[in-house]
């Protein structure tokens, strides 16, 4: 392209242009400027009048000329703008399925809410008023679940006396949520069910699981879950007894001798208590105790016109009486129900009877003032029994209510008695009399961590016979007031600490119990 800007061009000779010679052109223009084509061998002499028509054509072929090369540059714009719409395009499908997946989420938040208003209207119509566990939606652990915290993650811990369990899952300890993670539902779009316990059952199991006077029923192991509980028991009885061997003249003078008895029992027994979760609303347990019994007998026995202190004491130590349970849990406490659970335990005769063991017959010194005495201790009850109960729970702010009501059934079986007069033994059948026992009392949930329960126990023993003859003076009644302390030493241990009073001559005068139940999975 020459330096003005313009191309070239070859014009015909027209009117004003002159032919040189040898049909060469004089390149000399108008304006005597050489128009730079000697070189091709032609020369122009332009005239004013055709230089005024060269000059306009300049000036029309000029922006065409300098329009030639930007239509590549459109061109290439108009690529890139193209593809700028197709990423908007994209962009705008991809903020769409977002749209519609925040629009799902929203319809599932929605139909969480609506489970969560109902099981809060649950929990208000069984009176639990506000629990010390805050539901909350999504747990970590279980997905699109309504569970409950902190009290919901205290683990499972045994009953002092059976270790049953209210069914629940196990509750996870929380964890971040992920940006952007969405609640996972079930299959159909349609939101996961409430799962694990409810608030009810979870008071329930802050309470009831201290509470030493329930010998049967309390909170159920979840399904898959093993729960070991050591403990050790205390048991202290102490009686006072009064003989008169003589004849009465009348009312308030006798003749003869009296004999005081004083007879003092210490049982310590170690147990491991092994339970585990069939279904989340049926447990099995086993309790293996080891006994370890000391007793002193205490007399002050006449001897001439003074009298004299005597002191026999006595040990027995090996294996108790094994024991097999199983609980069910009937319902899940809901409207405002009670929860209801149903024992079974059967008690096997594996300990030392006390049938077995020799005792002091007349032939020993002093066996007239001591005969009967055993001079070892017996470590089981010598009879195989049945323990069917059903334990009643009902939540209620600010605590929870319970009762338990059993019978202990034993069966009758032919023992060995041991003869005072120092002959053999005669085989007697004996039926130890029914044994009805009902416990009621209250708990309280002192914190997320800590309960604590005040509770009593009536029993009655009724009329033992032997050859089917009934036994005078056997049946009696005896009550124990208790109270428990329980404390969630973390997720996996709970240690429970329980205390009971006798109320009545026949029943211990003191009782300690402390357990350490451990719950895992294999």
């Amino acid at each position: 392209m020459p330096a003005g800007g313009f191309r070239q061009r070859f014009w015909r000779p027209a009117a004003g242009i002159a032919p040189g010679k040898a049909g060469r052109y004089p390149a000399t223009l108008a304006g005597g400027c050489s128009g730079g084509d000697a070189a091709r061998g032609f020369r122009f002499k332009v005239g004013p009048g055709p230089a005024l028509v060269l000059g306009g054509l300049g000036a029309v072929l000029l922006p065409v000329a300098a329009a030639a090369d930007p239509a590549d540059d459109l061109q290439q714009l108009r690529t890139e703008i193209q593809k700028e719409i197709s990423a908007l395009k994209k962009q705008e499908a991809k903020l769409h399925q977002q749209f519609l997946e925040l629009d799902r989420k929203s319809k599932l938040l929605d139909k969480k809410s609506q489970l969560l208003d109902r099981e809060l209207q649950h929990m208000r119509a069984a009176g639990t008023g506000a629990v010390a566990a805050a539901p909350g939606v999504g747990a970590p652990g279980t997905p699109a679940t309504i569970s409950a915290a902190p009290a919901a993650q205290a683990p499972v811990a045994a009953a002092p006396s059976s270790g049953i369990e209210v069914a629940q899952a196990p509750a996870a300890a929380p964890a971040p949520a992920e940006q952007g993670q969405s609640a996972p539902s079930s299959s159909g779009g349609e939101s996961a069910p409430i799962q694990g316990p409810s608030a009810a059952q979870q008071q329930a199991r802050q309470v009831v699981e201290t509470a030493p006077a329930l010998s049967s029923g309390g909170v159920l192991t979840p399904k898959g879950q093993f729960v070991i509980d050591p403990s050790i028991e205390y048991d202290y009885w102490s009686q006072n007894q009064l003989g008169v061997n003589g004849f009465q003249i009348i009312p308030g003078i006798t003749f003869g001798n009296i004999f005081a008895n004083r007879v003092e029992q210490n049982i310590t027994t170690a147990a491991v208590t092994g339970r585990y979760g069939i279904t989340d609303s049926w447990e099995i347990n086993i309790k293996v105790p080891y006994v370890y019994n000391t007793g002193q007998t205490i007399s002050l026995i006449p001897e001439g016109t003074m009298a004299q202190l005597l002191n026999v004491g006595a040990t027995g130590t090996g294996i108790g009486d094994l024991q097999f349970g199983s609980s069910y849990q009937i319902n899940s406490g809901n409207n405002g129900w009670p929860i209801f659970i149903i024992n079974g335990l059967f008690k096997t005769a594996t300990g030392i009877s006390p049938y077995q063991v020799p005792i002091i017959t007349v032939n020993d010194p002093n066996g007239t003032f001591l005969e009967g005495t055993p001079k070892q201790l017996a470590t089981g009850t010598g009879f195989y029994a049945i323990e069917p109960s059903l334990t009643v729970l009902l939540p209620t702010a600010p605590g929870v209510l319970f009762a338990n009501i059993q019978d202990i059934h034993n069966f009758g079986r032919t023992q060995n008695v041991q003869n005072v007069n120092g002959g053999p033994p005669s085989p007697v059948f004996l039926q130890p009399g029914e044994n009805p026992a009902i416990t009621f009392g209250i708990g309280f949930s002192l914190n997320d961590r800590a309960a604590l329960t005040f509770s009593y126990q009536q029993q009655h023993v009724f009329t033992a016979s032997a050859n089917h003859q009934p036994i005078s003076g056997s049946p009696y009644s005896f009550g124990t007031f208790n109270f428990g302390l329980g404390y969630q030493i973390s997720q996996s241990t709970r240690l429970n600490l329980s205390v009971g009073i006798g109320a009545g001559p026949n029943t211990p005068v003191a009782k300690v119990l402390l357990e350490l139940p451990y719950k895992f999975s294999l």
